[in-house]
């Protein structure tokens, strides 16, 4: 039952990193497009 319960554990362990990492990149990708955005739009108020 041990080994059970350390294969679980792991396995929980390595779901939650990759949902975490999922989030970041949408999050980070998000990040960027807003930034390309208002980049845009100052380059836009400066002419």
């Amino acid at each position: 039952m041990d080994l059970f319960r350390l294969v679980v554990t792991v396995m929980v362990t390595i779901g939650v990193v990759v949902a975490i990492l999922l989030f970041e990149k949408r999050r980070a990708d998000d990040i960027a497009r807003d930034t390309r955005r208002d980049a845009r739009d100052e380059d836009d108020d400066s002419s």
